[in-house]
């Protein structure tokens, strides 16, 4: 593989993370209004995935968006303003961090509800079949919303109609603070075969064996859906209002490698020099922090849409 392909799936692995870090910041400063879901830890998977898609494939979101939208193409300085509420920002202003959307770049956005982007998928991949597009829908949902009416619902349809969906199901173990081991019966990939759509797993940490597997994914599309089950960990809370205190284990995440580790010690295997990751790294961080400062910083604070404490 080039070293091009990794150093560029390495900057918007990098952009990601770093970007949530800027958000956690100035969440914890208290200068953003509602919350936020950050996608640290799980960069891997958006990344390897979308970086496989087409420009005009439609990608939909949860409300831990961030990665996706940033992986899809979207503005990060257009998201500052957004969870902002600046009126520059993606919407305006009135979506919030949870609703990120820019339908001219195919990520149709964020979900504010648990299993609400399951029948936005449908919808849109059935709009797709019947116009007869060449195009193809990835609807990205955690493991705690496969046990939503939705779900099942959406899959069913899919079949039936065979659409175009990949439904990618990132399994980073806990809906919000409940082990999804503890109110989950079964396992996806019997459900998968119960309903006859291809289903395939994959270690969520590794771009490389996420972008294997989803090659796999995609070339069912011809046929129906699949489902692609990506074990990945959130390093983080699962909102600003959760530091991981009181119910994951201290040594949980000791076990767990970072994907951007495993991403940069192939790129230096591959002859990559390591002042030029530094300097990438300087650089996005930098762009960054400055994008986050301007935006704060500017007079108009557009609609500062409503969000609710999660």
């Amino acid at each position: 593989m080039k070293q091009e392909k990794l150093l560029t799936w390495y900057q918007t692995m990098l952009k990601i993370r770093q970007f949530e870090l800027l958000v956690e910041a100035y969440n914890e400063d208290r200068k953003i209004y509602g919350t936020s879901h950050l996608y640290i830890g799980q960069e891997a998977v958006a990344t390897g995935i979308i970086s496989l898609l087409d420009s005009q494939d439609l990608v939909l979101s949860t409300h831990r968006n961030h990665g996706h939208a940033i992986a899809k193409g979207v503005a990060t300085e257009a998201m500052f303003a957004e969870i902002f509420g600046k009126e520059n920002g993606t919407n305006g202003g009135r979506a919030g961090s949870m609703l990120i959307s820019d339908l001219s770049l195919g990520f149709i956005g964020g979900n504010g509800i648990v299993g609400g982007n399951f029948p936005l998928a449908l919808g849109l991949a059935q709009a797709i079949r019947m116009d007869k597009r060449d195009q193809r829908v990835v609807c990205f949902s955690g493991d705690g919303a496969v046990n939503q009416g939705t779900f099942y619902e959406s899959l069913n349809l899919a079949r039936v109609w065979n659409l175009p969906i990949v439904f990618v199901i990132e399994n980073n173990r806990y809906a919000m603070s409940t082990p999804s081991s503890e109110v989950t019966s079964g396992t996806l990939q019997s459900r998968a075969e119960s309903m006859d759509i291809p289903y395939f797993q994959v270690d969520g940490q590794n771009i490389f064996a996420v972008t294997d597997t989803f090659k796999l994914a995609i070339r069912t599309l011809k046929s129906g859906p699949a489902i692609l089950e990506a074990h990945t960990y959130r390093f983080k809370g699962h909102s600003r209002s959760d530091k991981n205190e009181n119910y994951r284990h201290l040594t949980e995440r000791e076990g767990v490698a970072d994907p951007l580790d495993i991403l940069k010690t192939n790129l230096i295997k591959k002859g990559v020099a390591l002042d030029e990751i530094e300097q990438s790294e300087a650089g996005i961080q930098q762009e960054l922090k400055e994008q986050a400062e301007r935006v704060y910083a500017s007079l108009d604070t557009g609609g500062r849409g409503c969000q609710v404490e999660n």
